[in-house]
């Protein structure tokens, strides 16, 4: 469709909580439990900022935003994302649920009732497909359910693989919010399972240095970033301002960049670009 041409590719972010050796799992769960990054990702990934570049784009070609549409960020995962959050918290609320998987059906997904904006597809080209049309649907009638506000990707590891490693006309990764647990180090050294490695080595020596003063104290300052550590690398950690604009302003940016204690670890919330990004 001509339309979604003007739209171009689909933009997708990463959304993800990392110990220092990029741990992610462990024996099928989650190595911690960490309330306020809880609470950071249920905000990161509902809160729906303007679309100003697609605004204009749409414009230019003779369609108007509507106003008789509700808009919704979507969240793409895979089935074992899907299995491990509990049955009482999903479908994830006021999101678009896009679950990737070549076995499940959509009653498997046992809703109860049918709902629009959680759906099963067999591959993440599909769920590009799937939100494409719902991007459009900010424009244009006839499609069901919310229409798109932005893209996050929320695991399990082999669907981080697949967008960090893989390219399309059709969708890009252009960013990655990270959740970085920054100490302890040993307790999740015994994870299993593990994020497709993103940072340079000068970009990880960084990192375990400020993991080496996190056992000294506590330091609180937001200008801890990577930014200017390595700047042949794929990928820049953004500092605070750009992370907080990033979400607009909106209040759960508030303490992004600076290290914080969490049930007693240690954690930063980072936002990764790529460096020949807009």
């Amino acid at each position: 469709m001509a339309a979604t041409a003007t739209l171009g590719p689909l933009r997708t972010t990463i959304v993800v909580a990392a110990s220092m050796h990029n741990g992610i799992g462990v024996s099928g769960t989650l190595p911690w439990r960490l309330p306020k990054d809880m609470a950071y990702f249920r905000a990161a990934t509902s809160h729906v900022v303007d679309t100003p570049h697609d605004d204009a784009a749409m414009a230019a070609a003779g369609y108007a935003r509507r106003t008789d549409v509700r808009v919704k960020n979507a969240v793409i995962m895979g089935r074992h994302t899907w299995d491990s959050i509990p049955p009482r918290f999903r479908p994830l609320t006021d999101r678009i649920n896009v679950v990737v998987s070549t076995t499940l059906s959509q009653a498997d997904l046992d809703l109860g009732a049918p709902d629009p904006d959680t759906v099963v597809v067999p591959s993440f080209e599909d769920a590009v497909a799937l939100l494409q049309r719902r991007r459009l649907a900010r424009y244009v009638e006839g499609s069901s359910g919310a229409a798109l506000g932005h893209t996050f990707v929320i695991g399990g590891a082999a669907l981080y693989r697949y967008v960090l490693t893989h390219t399309s006309p059709d969708w890009t990764l252009d960013s990655l919010l990270v959740t970085r647990i920054f100490a302890p180090v040993e307790p999740y050294d015994a994870c299993d399972v593990f994020l497709a490695e993103f940072r340079s080595p000068k970009q990880r020596a960084w990192e375990a240095q400020v993991a080496e003063e996190c056992v000294r104290a506590l330091p609180t300052d937001e200008r801890v970033c990577a930014d200017e550590v390595d700047n042949a690398a794929v990928w820049r950690q953004a500092p605070a301002h750009e992370h907080r604009a990033f979400f607009a302003q909106a209040a759960h940016a508030a303490r992004v960049g600076q290290l914080l204690d969490d049930k007693s670890n240690v954690i930063q919330f980072q936002l990764w670009r790529r460096r020949h990004a807009a």
